[in-house]
């Protein structure tokens, strides 16, 4: 088998970072969460992620209601990492049982999704910050 390329090296670690977050969001409760929100503590107001934590918490448990009422912006960042962690596990997998790079056309697609699949999930937060920063 070659070297891994950069592609699969990027993916494979970003698959072992959002895998780390969604077995903290398991394994930590939504009411046991031990990291505060440093914005909230900073400023004594919630910022337009506050609860995103317990929300993924409980998306993880497949409780999506209860999720959606800590921060209803949360499901689309949920949905995005899912995907992402999904997507990064089928490209690691993928390069170990072909043993083969992926081709340009590929890695350009799955830049030109993975980019709109982030715009969508967290440009409501962007606006919802810059609407209440005013």
């Amino acid at each position: 088998m070659q070297k891994a390329p950069g592609y699969v090296i990027i993916s494979l670690v970003f698959f072992i970072l959002i895998g780390v977050g969604f077995a903290y969001s398991y394994f930590f409760y939504p009411n046991d969460q031990p990291i505060e929100c440093v914005v909230k503590a900073y400023t004594g107001h919630d910022c337009p992620t506050c609860g995103f934590s317990r929300a993924f918490s409980y998306y993880t448990h497949l409780q999506f209601h209860e999720g959606q009422s800590y921060n209803a912006l949360s499901w689309n960042v949920f949905l995005f990492f899912l995907f992402q962690f999904l997507f990064r596990g089928i490209v690691v997998i993928s390069y170990i049982i072909r043993g083969r790079s992926f081709n340009t056309i590929i890695i350009k697609s799955d830049l030109l999704i993975s980019i709109s699949f982030f715009l969508l999930a967290f440009l409501p937060i962007i606006l919802n910050y810059l609407n209440h920063g005013k």
